[in-house]
């Protein structure tokens, strides 16, 4: 997870300078998104979008 994280900030502070990334929302946006790739940041960003907790909700048919 480094290695993503170090990517993540790399790839923000260069799109930061083209002005893609001017506000904080932008800038959180982006990294959740770069970052979804990893299972644990994924469960974190959907719980942030959606206020649940992952499989929260979800019912088995039996």
């Amino acid at each position: 997870m480094k290695k993503t994280t170090r990517e993540c900030i790399d790839s923000m502070l260069k799109d930061t300078w083209d002005n893609d990334l001017e506000d904080a929302d932008s800038r959180l946006k982006y990294a959740l998104a770069y970052l979804t790739g990893d299972e644990d940041i994924k469960e974190l960003y959907e719980l942030i979008k959606t206020g649940k907790a992952p499989g929260a909700g979800k019912h088995s048919g039996t």
